[in-house]
């Protein structure tokens, strides 16, 4: 199953899921922006926007320019019509951010201070492709460098069938140590299913990938629920996403120190979430 013909048929349910499923608003959300920061004035690139969810956001949150880049075409033209609407300035382009060509098109080369991803680097089928979306997000950014905050499949994401149900989740994989093993996630939103396959790839691939796309230092964090999301579920709703998540959050840069501005919020716990 190719990346396209996953999401073109899941626009509409991917739009709802934020609305529908508490733990994309209040833990992946909130921990999500957390980590990229302040964009008042800078220039984000989105890969694999989907329906322009976080890249709305973005811009929203005052990013001068904000390019959302997605291979689906049915994704990217839901986005644009919606752009259309409501007039927020948003630019979208259909391409295959698994090919390094794609950092390197007019307008996307070099012209980036912070690139992001949600969800994007678990559908590598290949560690070639894995290589592709980092090396396509370091030519995007600015040739002296940059920052690139993906949010990333949990290697160490919890086998138990049942343990992310609560969320309105499944996750299943095969046993196998081997890089790159196929998974499969069904998630519940309102009457529909989402059916994606995705690959599991370790901490050390990832690092790797982005070593080779010229990252300088890679930091993994763990994510957080909102003030709004503990004050509404209550603790206990939130301990099992929390003790093993199904996500984390990479923050990787290239060339100097970014300013304490731009910096994430510190992580209780910078190493991947273990097993459950």
């Amino acid at each position: 199953m190719t990346m396209d013909s996953q999401f073109d048929t899941a626009v509409a349910a991917y739009e709802r899921s934020m609305e529908e499923m508490p733990f994309r608003e209040h833990v992946e959300a909130y921990s999500f922006l957390n980590a990229v920061g302040d964009v008042v004035g800078r220039d984000v690139l989105d890969l694999g926007c989907g329906s322009g969810l976080y890249a709305r956001r973005l811009r929203g949150a005052g990013a001068a320019r904000v390019v959302g880049m997605d291979e689906s075409g049915a994704m990217v033209e839901h986005a644009r019509r919606r752009d259309e609407r409501e007039g927020l300035g948003v630019e979208y382009l259909a391409a295959n951010a698994t090919d390094p060509a794609a950092g390197d098109l007019p307008g996307i080369a070099g012209a980036f201070d912070v690139v992001t991803a949600v969800y994007v680097l678990p559908y590598a089928p290949t560690r070639e492709a894995l290589e592709g979306f980092c090396a396509t997000a370091r030519r995007a950014l600015r040739p002296e460098g940059g920052r690139f905050v993906a949010a990333v499949l949990n290697p160490e994401f919890s086998t138990d069938p049942q343990w992310y149900r609560g969320y309105g989740m499944c996750l299943s994989a095969r046993q196998s140590p081997a890089e790159g093993t196929p998974g499969h996630l069904r998630a519940w939103v309102g009457p529909e299913v989402l059916d994606l396959d995705f690959f599991r790839w370790s901490a050390a691939a990832h690092e790797q990938a982005l070593a080779a796309a010229g990252f300088d230092r890679v930091s993994w964090i763990n994510p957080t629920v909102s003030e709004q999301g503990l004050a509404k579920y209550g603790e206990t709703f939130w301990a099992n996403y929390l003790a093993c998540p199904h996500a984390l959050i990479i923050h990787a840069q290239a060339g100097p120190e970014p300013e304490l501005a731009d910096r994430p919020l510190p992580a209780k716990d910078t190493d991947p979430a273990p097993a459950k």
